[in-house]
């Protein structure tokens, strides 16, 4: 058995340090130099038996833990600059699979060029719950839910769907897209797609005054799993684009106008899947008809 403060003496050395790093792990709190006048803050756990289960490799649960946060500093805009992480271990978790879930928090967070400071950890009888919390800065202007107008056209910067067959444990945070896209007046809100589009759409328009959105599902991006799943059902496939949730692209809306070229975006996301309306709920045109949608995706249910 390891001692936690045994354990927690070796993570200085495992997740290295970095310029900006004042004091790092291994006192009661870390201490770092903020990098800009506003600093980007963003906190999600990631639960056994909700966000993955006991089955799936624990350095992929390890990635999805800090990508998941650095998915919402890039629908702010946000650089990842620092990251603390709690660890909920059940008792008897094995060593080989806390190094592996260490490894992949590492991992997630060198690619993003972001370091792990600090944190907590304990054990207890319940599931693994592993909680980040990532500190960002802003290059530019913050990107935010509130500001979309009537006749805004909507884009994603990826494919929609079937995310459960994989890729909500391996996706890859758009933060570069998200410093782009902060930049470019014509866009007016942005959103990590989450909960599923529909849900998440719903939220933002919510956010910029209650308006509404019409969505053409013929130019709706459907990932290959959603197609998969669907074992060849075109209306379903749709459905799984539209409600699965855990897609981790973001959601924009801009001024009809072209942005500029150049930039990480593809050809794909630069172009639309619908425009923001005047008049509340949202709306799908499909196989030559219009029709209201209800806002669909997963939710927590609070007692």
């Amino acid at each position: 058995m390891v001692e936690e403060r045994a354990f927690t003496a070796t993570l200085a050395q495992f997740f290295g340090t970095a310029r900006g790093l004042r004091i790092g792990i291994g006192d009661d709190a870390a201490v770092v130099k903020n990098r800009a006048g506003n600093s980007v803050l963003c906190c999600d756990p990631v639960v056994q038996g909700v966000h993955f289960t006991a089955q799936d490799p624990p350095h992929d649960v390890g990635r999805k833990a800090v990508n998941r946060n650095l998915s919402d500093l890039a629908a702010m805009g946000a650089v990842a600059d620092w990251l603390l992480v709690s660890l909920v271990l059940p008792r008897g978790f094995p060593a080989r699979r806390r190094h592996a879930l260490l490894s992949g928090i590492r991992s997630a967070a060198r690619q993003a060029k972001c370091t792990v400071v600090g944190g907590d950890v304990a054990t207890s009888k319940g599931p693994l719950v592993v909680t980040v919390t990532a500190v960002g800065h802003l290059p530019g202007r913050a990107l935010r839910r509130s500001g979309a107008r009537p006749g805004d056209t909507l884009h994603v910067t990826g494919p929609l769907g079937g995310s459960r067959a994989g890729h909500h444990l391996r996706f890859r945070p758009a933060l570069r897209e998200g410093v782009w896209l902060a930049r470019q007046r014509a866009v007016h809100a942005a959103i990590d797609v989450s909960d599923g589009l529909l849900l998440d759409l719903h939220t933002l328009l919510s956010a910029s005054g209650g308006l509404g959105a019409e969505i053409d599902a013929r130019a709706l991006p459907i990932s290959a799993a959603a197609r998969r799943i669907a074992r060849g059902d075109p209306r379903s496939a749709l459905q799984h684009a539209l409600a699965d949730g855990e897609d981790h692209v973001l959601l924009w809306t801009q001024s009809p106008r072209a942005l500029p070229a150049g930039g990480p975006l593809t050809s794909r996301a630069r172009r639309p899947i619908g425009r923001v309306l005047a008049e509340r709920g949202l709306w799908l045109v499909h196989e030559g008809g219009r029709k209201r949608v209800l806002h669909e995706g997963f939710q927590h249910a609070l007692a």
